[in-house]
This record gives C-alpha cells, structure tokens and sequence, in this order.
C-alpha cells in the first residue's frame, strides 16, 4: 500500500513495481520521482495473525545526517540466554576523498558510553555502501549486560551522529491466568485427595494384617494348649 492504496499503482501515484527476480513482494524504482514520495506498507497476514511494516519515503538533494533504516528492538531475556541487536542507517555517498562512516555499539552507564563487555560487533553495508548497519551480539547474558545500549553512526558528510537506543532487561515472571490457576488448584486437590485415601487404604491394610498376626498366634497358642492336655491325658 501507498498512502492507503493498494498495489499495482499507477504512474501518478508511484514508479515502484514488485522487483520480477524476488520470490516475495519486494518492489524497486529504477529511478525515483516526485509521486514516489510518501508512506507505504507492507501487510502480512495468515488465518491468526497480522503484522504491519510502514516506511516513510523522502527525497533530498543532499544528505544532511544519517537517516535510520531499522530501530533496534527492547528485549527482555533471562541470565543465560543470548542476544541479538541490530540498527541501521542510510548515510548515502560520501563526498569528500577522507571521509568516514562509522558504527559503533555502546553500553550506557548514568548517559555515558562505555565499552561492552562479552560482546561481538558486526559491521555490515549493503546498497553500495549507502547504507550501512551492525549487529551486537552477547552470547551469554550475565547480570551486569542489563542496561541501555546505544548504536552511534557518524557519516562523514555530517557532523551530527545518529544516536539509536535500546533497552535489554531481565524476564519478568509471567503471572498465571485464572483458568491456569483454575486447573493447578484442581490437579493439587485431585492429588491431595489420591494421597489421603492411599494413606488410608495402608492403614487399614498394616491394621488388618496385624489383627490377623494376632488371630493367628491366639489360634496357635490353643491348638497347642489342647496338644498339650491330650497328651496328659493319654499318658
């Protein structure tokens, strides 16, 4: 969609088409107009979930600052687990023979850069180099990678960097719903219940099993009272 219309788009409203070589609904201008300025979106639906994905197009003749292509994400994870961030930026063409891009990723401690620790950086560039991103990457979270993290992209065609944020936290735990707590109460008065009555059958059982011991032993000690007088007797 463009400005809320759908694709195909005619000449008037925008020179993007879907790119023929892409398996998925990539579209390209081989050479950019006044009309192809504005907001378009992509939608991808299933039978359950929708997700929307807007960008906004503007033309300049000349790049002032390092514009962001991609927001790294707020994450919460729990110690032990990985994380991945990822920011991005169009810096365009450098016009000068010396001059620079550069990205860096940051820890921040009361708004003060400082280095991370654990962590691996990765540079990527794609577009010929006008735009550029980075990966951060920190295999294995301890205690002290919480925090807020900074991306920096300095072009060399300006003097104002690009400051991306981003937030990683620890997991919360997540609380339980009733219908869940329904069912736990459930299955642990349903097991309280099994319990008592298994309780209860071996108690009856050592119970009976005893009175029979004691049964048994009156019985014995009669049958050998009565041996006992026959054979008096006898004699």
């Amino acid at each position: 969609f463009k400005n809320g219309k759908p694709h195909p788009w005619s000449k008037d409203v925008s020179s993007f088409i879907v790119y023929p070589e892409a398996a998925n609904q990539t579209i390209y201008s081989p050479r950019l107009e006044e009309n192809d300025v504005g907001n378009y979106t992509c939608i991808l639906r299933n039978e359950t979930h929708t997700i929307h994905h807007n960008i906004e197009l503007r033309l300049q003749d000349k790049l002032d600052n390092p514009m962001p292509t991609f927001q790294p994400k707020d994450l919460a994870v729990h110690v032990g687990e990985s994380v991945r961030f990822y920011c991005e930026a169009f810096v365009g063409n450098l016009y000068l023979p010396d001059a620079t891009n550069q990205i860096q990723w940051m820890q921040m401690f009361d708004d003060k850069p400082h280095s991370i620790i654990d962590g691996e950086q990765v540079n990527v560039t794609r577009e010929d180099g006008q735009i550029i991103g980075s990966y951060l990457s920190i295999p294995i979270i301890q205690a002290h990678h919480y925090g807020r993290y900074r991306c920096q992209i300095v072009s060399g065609n300006s003097a104002q960097p690009l400051e991306l944020n981003v937030l990683l936290s620890p997991s919360e735990l997540t609380t339980m719903s009733d219908s869940e707590l329904s069912i736990l109460v459930y299955i642990a008065a349903t097991l309280l219940f099994a319990l008592v009555v298994l309780v209860i059958c071996i108690y009856r059982t050592v119970n009976q099993r005893a009175a029979d011991k004691k049964d048994n032993n009156k019985l014995c000690s009669a049958q050998f009272i009565a041996g006992h007088a026959d054979h008096h007797e006898s004699v």
